[in-house]
């Protein structure tokens, strides 16, 4: 029986899953048949959906979702999911049936039978086997085989005077020979640990009613979203997303570790999930997952913030601090190495993947870029690295990253900003590009280390320039005619995007602004989920709706509105010129 406190959940939405598994159930309405389906997020996966429940060989049905269990409930009939390690589901069948409709896509998948109560799904677009026993049930196989292949196959599974219990086993080459763990102790672990995690990093805002539900929800998002170390992860990895964002892009990783901030540990295994793939020239890829490395692209280095934001609340010990400047200094002077293409010295995008806001429209014109917040992101990572330097006893080298740094700011200043504003420009010609994207506001992450009358003008351009909606940021101004309601980076408010400015605001002194747009982001959270980006004019959620990266944001607003952390003293507090 299902009896801990039910999560604010739509499978629609957000699957059911937990931390260290790589199944989820999905309850999917548009994209295949309807119905709840087991899912792998292995990030080698051609075909997810692997298995679609059918209770009583319908495809309706109430759902109740806990940390440590699912319940699927039709009349009289009850299934209970429990996910027990990386690789294996256990389903229990009371009053009624459950039919397992084997997702056959391919002309090599097969289901075919062991022995009296086991049978194999060959799914080779999942690039696995499932292995699946029914243990104390009646079962029987209806399969079509047109010669070569299954085109169908449903294994019905009939409670009898006890539960039934169906086991599948995800695996390579060989199934898995450990022992059935008792069901019960494997939901109650799974519970226990989603609470501590709840507790942990939600903190205070836990205990506030006006938030709890959400916090809840954000706090599962990114629980469920953990995989454990294994072929490419050296280490327990936080995924986008357990729907079809199953990757670590290196920049979203930044923005999971800043909100484990209370756990340093938990907060430097997320940043090195990505710091591991750096290469011999210090890049990071654009993206890992347990299966592959994209290398074609790469994301914005907002690492050295992220790092100083944790530093600033004590959320990194000083061993990872310390580990952390060599990946550091290599990722940032790889900007100017290898993305430099003429002889300004400034560094480039390549396409806006590279500047994380894929589809913006400072891009609209061809590429390469050269955009106002890359040097702002590399000048805040190398005051990062002065803040090392100088923590592990290299002085010289924290003098000469601040002479750099403020160069940094300079050269930003004298070069995109014109006409009152900042500008992108065409890296080859120099030609400013004619864009009003979001994008070329994100110097404010600067906060003080901004000119005070660049910043003031900025800030005004921010609220006046019809960026700032009911609901946050849009990344395009609404009344652009570029704007579009779906448009990815031409229109939605995204978290990091917010999160950016909100941290900017707040280190320049203009809490003012950054308190009234973090409180809009956050009801937007609360109202819509924790979607990918919302609909800046109506703030519904849209794309992939269960993020993890703005489930973090949303827990850092809330907690800094909870309780501010008070800033520690090596963070840079002057003015560029």
């Amino acid at each position: 029986m299902n009896t801990a406190t039910a999560l604010q959940v739509d499978l629609a939405v957000t699957p059911f899953s937990r931390r260290g598994s790589y199944f989820a159930v999905s309850h999917t309405v548009d994209q295949h048949e309807p119905g709840f389906y087991l899912r792998t997020v292995r990030g080698d996966a051609r075909h997810r959906e692997l298995l679609r429940l059918l209770l009583d060989d319908a495809p309706d049905a109430r759902s109740l979702t806990t940390a440590g269990r699912l319940t699927l409930s039709r009349g009289a009939t009850r299934v209970d999911v429990l996910l027990d390690g990386p690789d294996r589901a256990v389903l229990q069948v009371e009053g009624g049936s459950l039919t397992l409709d084997f997702r056959a896509t391919s002309q090599y998948d097969s289901v075919l039978q062991e022995n009296e109560n086991t049978w194999r799904f060959v799914d080779s677009g999942a690039n696995r086997n499932y292995r699946v026993r029914v243990l104390d049930g009646a079962a029987r196989l209806d399969a079509r085989w047109d010669g070569t292949r299954n085109t169908e196959a449903r294994l019905r599974t009939t409670a009898q005077e006890d539960a039934a219990t169906i086991v599948i086993d995800e695996y390579g080459s060989a199934a898995p020979t450990r022992p059935l763990d008792p069901p019960t102790a494997v939901a109650l672990a799974a519970q226990a640990d989603f609470d501590a995690w709840c507790r942990t990093h939600g903190g205070a805002a836990c205990d506030d009613p006006a938030v709890s539900d959400s916090v809840r929800l954000a706090a599962y998002v990114t629980w469920a979203a953990l995989v454990p170390a294994g072929g490419l992860l050296r280490r327990e990895s936080m995924l986008m997303s357990k729907n079809w964002m199953t990757n670590i892009w290196s920049w979203d990783h930044c923005f999971n570790a800043m909100a484990l901030w209370r756990d340093p540990r938990a907060a430097a295994d997320q940043l090195f999930a990505v710091f591991d793939h750096q290469d011999e020239h210090g890049c990071l890829p654009d993206y890992v997952n347990d299966a592959g490395i994209q290398r074609n692209f790469v994301k914005p280095p907002i690492h050295g913030w992220a790092v100083a934001h944790l530093m600033d609340r004590d959320g990194l010990d000083e061993t990872t601090i310390a580990a952390l400047y060599e990946p550091l200094r290599r990722w940032t002077e790889w900007w100017f190495e290898h993305r430099v293409y003429g002889d300004d010295g400034i560094p480039s995008y390549n396409h806006g993947n590279d500047s994380g806001w894929d589809n913006a429209t400072t891009f609209g014109a061809g590429v390469p870029v050269q955009s106002p917040d890359l040097l702002a992101f590399l000048a805040l990572q190398m005051h990062t690295l002065a803040r090392i330097a100088a923590r592990t006893g290299r002085g010289e080298e924290s003098a000469a990253w601040r002479r750099r740094a403020e160069r940094t700011v300079r050269t930003m200043c004298d070069r995109f900003w014109s006409d009152g504003r900042f500008v992108a420009r065409h890296t080859l010609t120099g030609r400013a590009v004619a864009a009003d994207s979001l994008l070329t506001l994100m110097p404010l992450v600067l906060g003080d280390l901004l000119p005070h009358e660049v910043r003031d003008a900025t800030v005004r351009r921010l609220l006046d320039g019809g960026y700032l909606t009911p609901y946050g940021p849009a990344t395009e101004p609404v009344d652009s005619p570029f704007y579009e309601a779906d448009g990815y980076w031409r229109g939605p408010i995204w978290a990091p995007s917010t999160m950016l400015l909100v941290d900017g605001l707040r280190r320049s002194g203009r809490t003012d602004v950054a308190d009234d747009i973090a409180a809009r982001f956050t009801a937007t959270c609360a109202a819509a989920g924790m979607a990918e980006n919302f609909d800046a004019l109506t703030g519904a959620g849209l794309r992939d709706r269960s993020m993890t990266w703005t489930a973090s944001v949303y827990l850092t607003l809330v907690s800094e509105r909870a309780g501010r952390p008070t800033p520690t003293t090596d963070r840079p507090r002057e003015h560029a010129s």
